[in-house]
């Protein structure tokens, strides 16, 4: 008797799982450019606030919410205690809204990570993988010299995050926020 419940707590366990592994093993890798319209142009250096900002970043384009998708970013935290991270913003590129100027809203997603990212170093590159919400709002994070209040335009809850692979988005720069010199 005590061997079938071990059996059906099993069964019961790995269906509870299988929809959700299923799901997001077929997300759609997406690029930063599929979240602006196709006449918002893209930041090549984000040097000017004049470059990277305006209303044209408060039009919000995905619309396919029942979709996961696959994106890679660069990790901002707004939640973080010590080493662990428990809600972030994904940036398109290093050093965006602390260094630099920030990034429009519809290029940046506030992540509810399903487990606390343990971020090794600043700056850090990673992927997300789940589904996109849009809707402009607004987070608050603190940085050495004050608070920031950031609007955002995607949000994705119960979100997998991973240290990123090579990614052959356009959008991603990897620059110095302390500088143009590429990292």
């Amino acid at each position: 008797m005590m061997k079938h419940r071990y059996l059906m707590f099993a069964v019961l366990t790995l269906g509870a799982a299988w929809p959700a592994s299923g799901v997001l093993a077929a997300a759609q890798p997406i690029f930063w450019s599929a979240l602006r319209p196709a006449d918002q142009a893209r930041a090549t250096v984000p040097l000017s606030p004049k470059a990277v900002s305006g209303p044209q970043g408060e039009s919000l384009v995905w619309r396919e919410e029942g979709q996961p998708v696959e994106l890679t970013g660069f990790v901002l935290p707004i939640d973080q205690d010590g080493d662990l991270v428990y809600e972030f913003l994904l940036v398109p590129w290093a050093g965006a809204c602390s260094h630099m100027p920030t990034p429009p809203p519809n290029q940046l997603v506030r992540v509810f990570p399903q487990e606390p990212l343990h971020l090794e170093k600043i700056y850090e590159t990673v992927t997300v993988t789940g589904t996109l919400r849009p809707g402009l709002d607004q987070a608050q994070f603190f940085m050495i010299d004050g608070v920031r209040v950031l609007s955002y335009g995607y949000s994705m809850a119960h979100a997998e995050v991973a240290k990123a692979a090579a990614t052959k988005d356009p959008d991603l720069l990897s620059l110095s926020p302390f500088g143009v010199v590429p990292r």
